[in-house]
């Protein structure tokens, strides 16, 4: 009866212990596993993060390209106007200068 008792013991303790490397290996297992899924979750981050830096960057260079094309086109405009309001005036300041100058010769 005794060593029956001591039987279940050694049993048990050896059952114990196998339940504790299960356990531990187990855990291994899961750290690992998050370690993994943390790491590919960062992956995923910083694509995306990088998508977005070039999404930023091209819609950037857009609004840029397109203020620059209006303002090229505001300023071709003001040329325009100031070539047409002194068009008649340039060869009218011309006519006076020849004048001058003939008129002191």
């Amino acid at each position: 009866m005794v060593s029956e008792a001591i039987e279940r013991i050694r049993s048990a303790e050896r059952e114990s212990e196998e339940a504790l490397r299960r356990a531990r290996a187990d855990s291994k297992k899961l750290v690992a596993e998050a370690h993994e899924q943390s790491e590919h979750m960062l992956d995923t981050m910083r694509k995306e993060a990088r998508d977005e830096e070039r999404s930023l960057v091209d819609k950037s260079r857009a609004d840029a390209e397109a203020e620059a094309e209006r303002i090229v086109a505001e300023s071709r405009t003001g040329v325009e106007q100031v070539r047409a309001s002194a068009g008649g005036k340039v060869a009218a300041g011309v006519a006076k200068v020849l004048e001058s100058i003939t008129a002191a010769a």
